[in-house]
């Protein structure tokens, strides 16, 4: 009742005469598609999943398309659209009569309000206040008012001015040898299925030759690509962070450039989110890989092309970020060529929710066997250039995601309720001994760390400056994993 009676004041503002029915039919097709991501995908529509569709690109959101999604609309959106095309109705002749009526409609609901209020305030505000989450699944003031925010504050921000940040950043590399440095950004890859961590299937058949160091309790700042990229690319941490504060604000790519490192972004998962803007960002295109791209989206592969002649040709410190398409979902059988189809049976399809769980694991499983055969091809592109240069692999994914964990996939939950599969992540280290030498990295207190000590996305920022041997003001050596580990 409670719920009715908001919804009944919202659709009193709504419903003008003229407009009303345009209005009412564009809300049942939202509502039919926030309906069909909240039963299918147990997704929450608030702020961050608005700003998540908002700044997607049409490849990510057509791989959401399916027979289902068809037949949803059809039912609960064409259907009723007809009748609301067909029934007439009779508004009071006179603006002023439609405004008193308005006011009349409106006061009813608000003595409904109040009147529940009145009697179980004491328990919708335990229940709210100890469960946030409850304003995200009420159908459509969730993506309603969320899409406000997100228009307000679009509005808003063009008058925060931009600040610059780390003007003082110098590269203090000592010996002749430049620092080669590629940062993997991944994508939607979850730490618990990395055998490296321990997980009983081998998805990591490669890097597992390699000599990595694999850090075992490393969080994200956030559940979803729109709020974990721009923070972990900032000095924010996750308890700090504001997300309007970070786009009116340099990161650290900006940073070492500033110290004249030779800072780059190659794009494979539909763009940087602000935080490249500023320095040389190349978007893969899949019309111009068609072996490696099908359906819109490329496979990760697509990012070598050309890696191995700028990490040869590199005359100064520098640092490529490459950002993964990684495990993306729901269409993770899209994610990987056929021969890295190694656990079957797959789910072959976007309606994930009708695929058993097992089927869902195994081809996500598969996207992380294909991660680690692109992870290892960087590490010998790097390995082949060790004699000229010193160099370090990064990888570092943005958020985990649900298999069907408790019914839910995907990821994107508010942070606070979000489970450990959303925001356990991988991060991955190879260093050539080149590099080891250069920034006197004791390699035994480092592989200590990484299974003990507790890390996060916070620590990236400092982390990549020192590897980059860039001195600032605003370097933290305590956030620095590799200060914490130099010879004495």
């Amino acid at each position: 009742m409670l719920i009715l009676a908001l919804c009944f004041a919202i659709f009193t503002l709504l419903v003008w005469p003229i407009i009303y029915k345009p209005v009412v039919i564009a809300l049942l097709a939202c509502s039919t598609l926030a309906t069909y991501a909240m039963v299918s995908y147990g997704q929450y529509f608030n702020y961050s999943m608005i700003v998540n569709i908002f700044e997607t690109n049409s490849s990510e959101a057509s791989s959401y398309l399916s027979v289902s999604v068809f037949l949803w609309l059809f039912f609960l959106f064409f259907i009723p659209s007809i009748f609301v095309l067909l029934v007439k109705l009779r508004f009071p002749s006179t603006f002023r009569g439609l405004l008193l009526q308005k006011v009349l409609m409106l006061f009813v609901s608000v003595a409904v309000v109040g009147a529940i209020a009145s009697v179980y305030y004491k328990d919708y505000a335990s229940l709210v206040r100890n469960n946030s989450e409850i304003k995200a699944l009420i159908n459509p003031t969730n993506y309603l008012s969320a899409s406000f925010r997100y228009a307000k504050y679009r509005l808003y921000e063009k008058n925060i001015p931009f600040q610059s940040l780390g003007t003082d950043a110098t590269d203090e590399r000592k010996g002749d040898k430049p620092n080669v440095i590629v940062l993997v950004v991944g994508e939607t890859s979850r730490a618990m299925n990395y055998s490296l961590n321990g997980y009983q299937r081998d998805t990591n058949p490669h890097l597992s030759k390699e000599g990595v160091i694999s850090f075992q309790h490393v969080t994200s700042c956030g559940t979803a690509t729109a709020v974990s990229v721009p923070c972990m690319f900032s000095i924010m941490t996750h308890g700090t962070y504001k997300a309007t504060t970070a786009r009116h604000q340099e990161g650290v790519l900006d940073v070492l450039k500033h110290a004249n490192v030779d800072v780059s972004w190659i794009d494979n998962d539909g763009g940087c989110k602000g935080v490249c803007d500023r320095i040389e960002h190349v978007n893969i295109e899949a019309k111009d890989f068609p072996k490696e791209c099908a359906h819109g989206t490329c496979y990760d592969s697509v990012l070598l092309n050309g890696l191995a002649d700028r990490v040869k040709n590199a005359q100064s410190d520098t640092v490529i970020v490459l950002h993964l398409i990684g495990s993306h979902g729901p269409t993770y059988f899209e994610r990987y060529p056929p021969e890295f189809r190694v656990f079957t049976p797959t789910c072959d399809t976007a309606d994930i929710q009708n695929c058993t769980r097992q089927q869902v694991v195994n081809t996500y499983d598969n996207t992380i066997v294909y991660t680690d055969y692109v992870l290892s091809q960087v590490i010998d592109i790097l390995r082949s250039n060790d004699n000229a240069h010193q160099t370090a692999m990064l990888y570092l994914s943005d958020h985990g995601e649900s298999l069907g964990e408790d019914g839910i996939y995907l990821h994107g939950l508010p942070y606070g309720i979000a489970p450990k599969e959303q925001k356990s992540v991988p991060m991955i280290l190879w260093m050539s001994p080149a590099f080891q030498q250069g920034h006197n990295v004791n390699e035994a207190c480092l592989k200590e760390n990484a299974k003990q000590v507790p890390y996060s996305q916070d620590n990236l920022f400092h982390t990549l400056l020192g590897m980059a041997s860039v001195s600032t003001k605003v370097y933290q050596p305590t956030l620095d994993m590799l200060s914490q580990c130099e010879k004495q």
